[in-house]
């Protein structure tokens, strides 16, 4: 059984939107992923709907402990982390306290990454269950 929920639940040009809880709670944060144009329009995300393992680490150019998502195929670092734009990101998860109406994005990221790591408590790792609503369409590889 995965420790946090990642559910996401739009796709957009402007990255993939989500919420994250703890597993059968509310949630307490809302993610923002870079998504990639494909040729036939679809948008591409890195991870992969799936249980991952995520291992704690530092993020050298934040200056900052953080957790990895681990495994994923044909990519590595991608870490959550502390940022308001998709282009704060190649493919990491962005956490927020809302989802931005001035812009596209989220808000009061750093208030959101302090909760995470709260509730993450500093273990070594946690399972993470990475899924989305059936009615977006994201290409995830």
């Amino acid at each position: 059984m995965a420790d946090f929920d990642l559910v996401r639940v739009a796709v957009h040009e402007s990255g993939c939107y989500g919420v994250l809880t703890e597993t059968d709670a509310p949630p307490f944060a809302t993610t923002l992923e870079r998504t990639y144009s494909l040729p036939e329009g679809k948008q591409h995300v890195k991870i992969p709907p799936g249980l991952w393992t995520c291992r704690r680490t530092y993020f050298n150019r934040g200056g900052y402990w953080t957790y990895e998502i681990a495994g994923v195929p044909g990519h590595s670092r991608l870490l959550f982390h502390k940022g308001n734009a998709e282009t704060d990101s190649e493919g990491c998860v962005l956490l927020g306290s809302a989802f931005a109406t001035a812009w596209l994005g989220v808000t009061a990221s750093a208030m959101a990454f302090n909760e995470f790591m709260r509730r993450a408590r500093e273990r070594p790792y946690f399972l993470l269950d990475v899924r989305q609503d059936e009615r977006i369409s994201a290409v995830c590889a």
